[in-house]
């Protein structure tokens, strides 16, 4: 069926997206205080618009036909663009320039809030908002002026941007300090220590672990992975309890290692630290606010990172 034209209603979208996302009608309808029949309306209102059905019901509860993923993987996109535009309008209001930064979540949640204080200090005009995000959905962020700044792992490859290198992040095999383990190891070692595996899409240590063990030539799977875990609290929590070793972020076990709660396993000839990015548009499509942060990151580096 080919789409002449779509009048879309947002809010529509919005329902429908949650719907995905806890798959039931029931439940959103409950949150939204709103009926059950007022929400699956709207929702027909949008499958007539698109002129396809986008929900249908299983034994798993309310589930998206292929339509509807499709609707599902663009409309988070066009929704961000559209926060950024309402963002933008309010800024001509208050005269404050909002200016939205995309990261790793080791970036956003541990690095970047010193720096931004220093900014912050700077530019008291100026209000941050950050973002964990993969590499891959930074980059599409900044093309589609979602985002103004984003740091990422990769040096892209596209000629509307422009990136400059302003650190690295390091990372460290961790232990609980009541561990056996010893505090120096070869990479072979690995081999027979009970592991936690970080996999969370917004960082590289996965993917930059099974590299650097194929380069060492160490199998990956020979390594004993007890589970993979999402998030660096839920890591820190399992070496809380001893439930292995883990590679993570130094920035986000500093307070734990200076407590002497945990302790860093050194391996050696082995080194999974990698150089961050600051990725921004063209100078000549910047506008003076994001000009001024970018130089001070350029300018200041990771030595003002927390």
């Amino acid at each position: 069926m080919m789409i002449t034209e779509v009048n879309m209603n947002l809010t529509a979208l919005e329902y429908f997206r949650e719907v995905v996302e806890t798959k039931s009608i029931s439940k959103v309808a409950a949150s939204r205080h709103i009926s059950q029949s007022a929400l699956s309306q709207n929702i027909h209102k949008l499958e007539d618009e698109l002129g396809y059905q986008l929900l249908e019901r299983s034994n798993k509860g309310v589930e998206p036909t292929e339509a509807g993923r499709i609707l599902f993987k663009y409309s988070g996109t066009m929704m961000r663009v559209f926060d950024k535009m309402k963002e933008e309008l309010d800024s001509l209001q208050y005269s404050v320039e909002n200016i939205r930064i995309n990261g790793s979540l080791s970036l956003v949640d541990y690095s970047l809030p010193c720096v931004l204080y220093k900014v912050k200090k700077k530019y008291p005009n100026y209000s941050f908002e950050m973002h964990a995000r993969s590499n891959s959905d930074s980059i599409n962020d900044l093309i589609n002026d979602i985002t103004d700044l984003c740091f990422v792992t990769e040096e892209p490859i596209d000629d509307r941007l422009e990136y400059a290198k302003i650190g690295k992040e390091r990372i460290v095999l961790i232990a609980n300090t009541s561990s056996t383990i010893p505090d120096v190891i070869n990479v072979e070692d690995l081999q027979k220590h009970e592991m936690v595996l970080l996999d969370d899409e917004t960082l590289a240590i996965s993917s930059f672990l099974k590299h650097k063990l194929k380069v060492a030539g160490v199998t990956f799977d020979k390594i004993p992975i007890m589970f993979k875990v999402d998030s660096i609290p839920a890591a820190k929590s399992s070496i809380n309890n001893n439930l292995g070793i883990c590679f993570l972020p130094y920035m986000s076990v500093k307070k734990e290692l200076y407590e002497k709660k945990y302790k860093i396993v050194e391996v050696n000839h082995f080194n999974l630290d990698y150089a961050i990015y600051l990725v921004t548009h063209k100078k000549s499509n910047r506008n003076r606010s994001i000009n001024d942060v970018h130089d001070y990151f350029v300018e200041n580096g990771e030595k003002d990172f927390c």
